[in-house]
Order: structure tokens, then sequence, then C-alpha cells
């Protein structure tokens, strides 16, 4: 037994060495536009990759306008409209043939699309993370309250509608009732919502939305915001 356990261990050695090394086929991931309900990632948001047992390529990184980010030893990858999963299986490919076990888990520390902007007479005009449930009188007291110099009748609202267009939203600030808040207080915001607050004096809504929102806006506003540029704004309530 031992002579055969010796000759079967020869044998199995000698065909190794004349067995020529198989190279491992990166796996690819498809990227489809099944609406499985998933997340998927955008330019603009803000992704975190954290390696499990190779900290050392930990990384935060924003996704490009072209939709890819630059990885530490494998280069560019193109992750726009992939999901997490899709993600991290594509990573784990990458990185394969470097390390041991390419364990991923990523995390979107910012959504690019979950943000709204608020500008004109406030104190702290900008853009701001659109988390869980937020009115429009408190997207403008998140951007630290009105100015002195601001018309406190209304607010005014431009959404993306249909077709890609803006809508025109103007929401009332005062009180109906004794037991009612302002329209503005109640109202929800939705991602890519622009939030406007005029100056006292100017009579057109046309004429503040060109002043604080489109001489403004290519230089803050990127991404899904670009709906503002396609067509005259819409009337809206």
């Amino acid at each position: 037994m031992t002579l055969l356990a010796a000759a079967l261990l020869t044998l199995a050695t000698v065909a190794a060495a004349q067995t020529p090394v198989q190279v491992r086929e990166p796996v690819v991931v498809p990227i489809t536009d099944a609406d499985d309900g998933a997340y998927r990632l955008s330019a603009g948001d803000l992704i975190e990759l954290k390696f499990m047992l190779n900290p050392e390529l930990n990384e935060t990184v924003r996704i490009r306008p072209d939709g890819r980010i630059s990885m530490p030893m494998v280069g560019e990858m193109l992750v726009g409209r992939s999901t997490i999963a899709e993600l991290s299986t594509r990573l784990a490919a990458a990185y394969q043939d470097i390390l041991r076990t390419p364990t991923v888990i990523i995390q979107v520390k910012e959504f690019a699309d979950r943000r709204v902007f608020v500008g004109g007479e406030v104190n702290s005009p900008g853009m701001q993370p659109l988390i869980g449930t937020q009115t429009a009188l408190g997207a403008v007291m998140e951007a630290g309250g009105f100015k002195e110099s601001a018309a406190r009748g209304e607010l005014v609202v431009i959404r993306k509608g249909d077709e890609d267009k803006p809508r025109l939203i103007r929401l009332s600030m005062k009180m109906p009732s004794d037991t009612e808040g302002p329209e503005a207080a109640s109202f929800r915001l939705q991602p890519l919502d622009v939030v406007l607050v005029a100056e006292s004096g100017i009579a057109r809504t046309g004429r503040a939305i060109d002043q604080y929102v489109r001489k403004l806006l290519p230089f803050t506003l990127t991404g899904g915001f670009t709906y503002l540029f396609n067509a005259a704004l819409v009337g809206g309530q």
C-alpha cells in the first residue's frame, strides 16, 4: 500500500507538471434595464467601497459624469447604471487575480438625484440632500431662513415635469385658518426640486427665476437638474 501510494503521488506530480496552467477568465456581469426595484448608481453618487480583508484599498469615490470611477490596480471602471450587487460582483472579478479574497462591501453615501436646491433670498442658498420627507418651507429653514429682503407671501417650487420640462408651482405662505399652517409647510418636495424665495418687490416670478436660478445653475447644479434648461417653464398651481 505504501508503494502504491508513492507511485500514485509520483504520477500526479508528473501530470501536474505537464498540464498547462489555466488562466481564469474575468466574470462579466451584464447591466440590464430590468425593473427589479434595485437602485442603480448614477453620475454624481458618492460611494464607499470597503475591501473586507484589504482595508488599504478602501475608497470613497464620486461617480464621474461619464459614469466611471478609478480604482487602485485595476484602473477605470464603468459603474453607472449598475446595482450595488452587480458592482460588488464586478469588483470581485476585477480583483480576483490580485487579491486572495476580493470581498467588497458597497454603500451609497450620497445620492446624486436625492437632492434639492434652495435659492434666492435665503441666508444659506445651495444644495441639500433630500433625506426622508422634507417640505418646501422646511427646506427654506434648513437654508438659514428668510433674508430681510425676502418676499414672504409665497414660495416657488420648480419641478421636473412631463417630457423633462420644468413645471412651476406657487405655494402660499398665508395661514388659511387658525388650525392650519401655510401651504408651503405641508408641500412635500421631490428629488431635483428647486425652491425659490424671491426678493420683496419683484413682481414677476419669471424675472426672479431668471435672476436666482438660471444665471446660477451652470455653476451650481449638475446631473438631473439640467431639465431646467429644456424649455420655458410650464405654469402650475
